[in-house]
């Protein structure tokens, strides 16, 4: 048995151990939740924007609680959210940036809506696939939560793969003051301060900022991250209330390449990238605003919520997984509002009607920053100040939505819903010139693309017992291309240029979960197509474009159990398995896509000693199976399958509650030093590493009065 095969069979041994010692352990009278606050989270809102139990949602929805993120004291959200089944959030190069796979291989694509207190973080017609950088992690964040597969009702485009909701805290109910730092290994440090202040008897603020530094660990990977946030809450009478909250962040981060396979085996803290190119020091640069007021009225039998909103975002950087390393700038504004009403019927069933509307106008620019030539086959001169695009986009989206759940017998719920996305793009290309522009390149004329969709919902809950239910549910989703996809087009080898087409996804999926006195359960198994698949793909001269795949099938199993041992040891665990696949592709039919890992794993032990009151330790083991390098599924001369093995580290993390005001925490990440590659890919030619990061240490304290 291989060692990754024996790591992954410890760690499923791990979800069967709490069964095979408790036995048929009879339900709690109630459900509890004191005992799960290190593990799952058991209430919810991003369903239906409205505080739900977790056994009363006929899908799979898991949190990160208050407590959890604590303990992890985190520098990136990854650490947190893989410990939820089925999640793997890449951190890229050691900074801000990330990629993911939920129920999907790694990607940067827009299969994932990523929002925070359930306000989109940027328009589909502009999605980018580090939007978790504009949330205010670093500075206020009471849970996380992950909707596995396509959206509910209440989300369009994007909700393919998963949503993941940031929540923020609210004001606290006296006035309160935190301060934090965390210093670490190269030069990291973070500084946190909240502050909630009870202007009356009807309202209260909270003021949170935070400042984060870190040199990296590799050469050029430093980032610098400013964030604040403003919080006001308003009581207007009984049961309506008024919240507004303004998120500001400003980030620059030094920009690294992958590594080819004599760096990563000889110099893993090299930056990737040539002395021409590091003498321009390539920074990616972004700036965030996002000001929301949210009103929420409740009566006996009715919920109304009205949310208008306004986002700014700047991302300037260089793309420097290309060989040119050209330059990038764009700005985006939006308007939007999220209207909501849910009432509730005789007969125990209740409708929920809605409508989102955006508007966005999005300016993009790429251009050359220095002189470059490449070399070897099909070998391209750029000259330095050469525009490849320049052009403002309008998108404009109106998406009407209804959903109803009915009571079909006393343990049985039916839910049914629908919505419909229109999306309108308004295309302005300011570059003057048309046709041919060289590279591969194609610069299209001003035009105006329409797209609209029908997403149908529906699922069963069967609640067993008040503590657990098994539940069935489908439900049809769609991507949006984004305006690059529709008009920044590489030339394929055929000598056409095509905008891709949305694509339609279909899920399937099968739950069970239970809360009982010691251990709560959450597990499912999923079936996902998407026709249409938008997927990468590169021409003769090496230039990759987006091209769809005509249909592509994820399916797997996720589970996830938490289990109380006793008052002093806890034992959390998350495991999925999955398999990605081309169905129908010109080239690649049969075939598993790449960088889709064959299993991902998460274990927690808890260890809170009786001796030493407000102390928690925790022992983390983070487990990624292995992967193909390539779409084409490709061997290399000797006949062996490119594939990457995966890797497994572990990770200790303590948090001391020294007093009602004074904390400490301390963590040790990847604490055997294991040497390995967080990502791997085989592309011209050659095989690419993204290195992960060895053994590091963090400290920290927090001080509340």
């Amino acid at each position: 048995m291989s060692k990754q095969k024996l790591i992954e069979f410890t760690l499923v041994t791990g979800l069967i151990a709490p069964f095979t010692v408790t036995g048929s352990e009879s339900p709690a009278e109630q459900v509890t939740t004191q005992h799960a606050n290190y593990n799952l989270e058991r209430i919810t809102v991003t369903a239906t924007r409205q505080r739900t139990l977790d056994t009363d949602l006929a899908m799979s929805l898991q949190g990160v609680s208050t407590e959890e993120l604590a303990l992890d004291s985190g520098q990136h959200v990854a650490e947190s959210l893989n410990s939820i089944s089925g999640v793997l959030i890449d951190q890229l190069s050691g900074g801000q940036g990330h990629k993911a796979a939920i129920r999907m291989p790694m990607n940067t694509s827009g299969y994932y809506l990523y929002l925070q207190d359930n306000i989109p973080l940027q328009s589909p017609a502009f999605f980018n696939h580090n939007a978790l950088w504009w949330s205010s992690f670093n500075s206020n964040i009471a849970r996380m939560e992950v909707l596995k597969g396509a959206g509910t009702a209440l989300y369009g485009s994007g909700a393919v793969a998963a949503t993941v909701n940031i929540l923020s805290k609210e004001v606290a109910e006296s006035d309160q003051t935190d301060v934090g730092l965390i210093i670490g290994q190269d030069d990291y440090a973070k500084a946190q301060f909240s502050h909630s202040n009870i202007l009356s008897d009807t309202q209260g603020i909270r003021v949170s900022a935070s400042y984060l530094t870190n040199d990296g660990w590799r050469d050029h990977t430093g980032s610098e991250r400013v964030e604040l946030t403003l919080r006001h809450e308003l009581e207007l009478e009984n049961n309506e209330h008024l919240v507004t909250s303004l998120v500001i962040s400003d980030l620059e981060q030094e920009m690294a390449g992958n590594l080819t396979q004599t760096l990563f085996d000889n110099d893993k803290t090299n930056s990737g990238l040539s002395d021409e190119v590091l003498a321009s020091d390539p920074l990616r640069k972004t700036k965030y605003m996002r000001l929301s007021s949210q009103w929420d009225k409740t009566t006996d039998s009715s919920y109304f919520s009205l949310i208008p909103y306004y986002r700014y975002r700047t991302n300037d950087y260089t793309a420097t997984w290309n060989k040119n390393m050209p330059k990038v700038e764009s700005e985006v504004h939006t308007l939007g509002l999220l209207a909501l009403a849910s009432f509730e019927h005789d007969g125990d069933s209740d409708t929920s009607v809605g409508l989102d509307i955006e508007l966005t106008e999005g300016d993009q620019l790429s251009y050359q920053p220095l002189d470059y030539t490449s070399t070897g086959y099909r070998a391209d001169t750029f000259i330095k100040g050469e525009r490849f695009y320049d052009d403002t986009t309008q998108y404009l989206s109106l998406s009407p939505y209804i959903q109803h759940k009915r009571e079909l017998t006393e343990n049985l719920d039916l839910t049914l819903g629908a919505r419909y996305d229109y999306g309108q793009y308004d295309f302005n290309n300011h570059l003057g010139v048309y046709g041919d522009i060289g590279h591969g390149k194609r610069s299209i004329e001003d035009r105006t693309d329409n797209f609209n969709h029908i997403s149908p919902k529906a699922s069963l809950n069967y609640h067993l017992n008040q503590n657990s239910s098994l539940y069935l549910r489908y439900a049809n989703s769609f991507r949006l291309p984004t305006a690059s996809s529709l008009y920044h087009l590489t030339i394929k080898d055929d000598g056409n240029a095509e905008a891709v087409a949305p694509e339609i996804s279909d899920t399937y999926e099968l739950g069970f979960k239970a809360n009982w006195q010691s251990i709560s359960l959450d597990t499912a198994v999923y079936y996902m197509d998407v026709d249409d698949g938008i997927v990468r793909a590169y021409n003769d001269a090496g230039q990759r474009y987006l091209t769809n795949a005509a249909r592509v099938i994820h399916q797997g199993v996720e589970i996830s159990v938490a289990w109380k041992i006793n008052e002093q040891l806890n034992l959390s665990t998350a495991y999925s398995r999955s398999h990605h696949e081309f169905d129908q592709h010109e080239a690649y039919s049969g075939n598993e896509m790449a960088a889709a890992p064959e299993y991902i794993a998460n274990l927690r032990l808890r260890y809170m000693p009786e001796f030493i009151q407000g102390l928690t330790s925790m022992l983390e083991i983070q487990s990624v199976g292995k992967y193909w390098l390539d779409d084409a599924n490709s061997q290399d001369d000797e006949g062996v399958d490119r594939i990457e093995d995966g890797y497994t580290i572990a990770n200790i993390k303590a948090l001391y509650q020294f007093s009602k005001q004074l904390s400490f925490n301390a963590r040790v990440l990847n604490v055997t030093d294991e040497e390995y590659a967080q990502e791997a890919s085989y592309r011209y030619n050659k095989k690419f590493y993204s290195p992960g990061a060895p053994r590091t240490a963090y400290i920290g304290i927090n001080y509340q009065w």
